[in-house]
């Protein structure tokens, strides 16, 4: 397979093409990516603070732990929580930082767990709309609150947000940019 021909300025000196610039709305995608990682976690942490509400589920859930047990899971569940809080924010800065490079397969990546978040949150919050939260506290064990329900939300239409940034028309010719770029032989930026 042959390369392409270099091109070259008017005295015969090879012209080094600039890389091509991430959109606006690919920068900003970006962070709403973070910013909806980072809304989650102020959801853990707000759910997390309220340590009495937390021991008293388990106590509901699994009656026949001790005050030791139940101390001790709590917790085993905060940190589990904080700890997976603080990953998900660091896949979500990898991928979209990648995404931004052109990198298509980190907003396909983005993409199936952007829609599969927001599929699922929507069914939740039209389930919890359609039943009420007492239902749904019957047949789950947990009770679904406001706060819960507002959090998901507002990271929902953070992420349908994103998905949209991502999918824009100048986005597009971004990813197809460096794809040419790549296939040139080309390393992308």
């Amino acid at each position: 397979m042959t390369e392409p021909p270099q091109r070259t300025d008017a005295f015969g000196r090879p012209v080094r093409e600039t890389p091509p610039t991430p959109p606006r709305p690919l920068l900003l995608a970006r962070r709403v990516w973070i910013a909806s990682v980072l809304v989650g976690f102020v959801h853990s942490f707000v759910k997390l603070a309220d340590r009495t509400s937390l021991i008293e589920e388990l106590h509901r859930i699994q009656p026949q732990l001790d005050q030791v047990q139940l101390d001790s899971a709590a917790n085993s569940g905060i940190m589990f929580t904080l700890v997976f809080s603080l990953l998900s924010l660091a896949v979500y800065v990898l991928l979209s930082n990648r995404m931004v490079q052109g990198h298509n397969w980190a907003r396909v990546v983005l993409t199936v767990f952007g829609g599969l978040s927001s599929f699922f949150t929507l069914i939740s919050l039209v389930t919890v709309s359609m039943l009420g939260s007492e239902l749904i506290t019957r047949l789950t064990g947990t009770s679904p609150g406001a706060v819960d329900m507002g959090f998901s939300a507002v990271v929902m239409v953070l992420e349908v947000a994103a998905l949209v940034l991502m999918y824009r028309p100048e986005s597009n010719r971004y990813f197809t940019a460096v794809r040419s770029r790549v296939a040139a032989g080309q390393r992308p930026s």
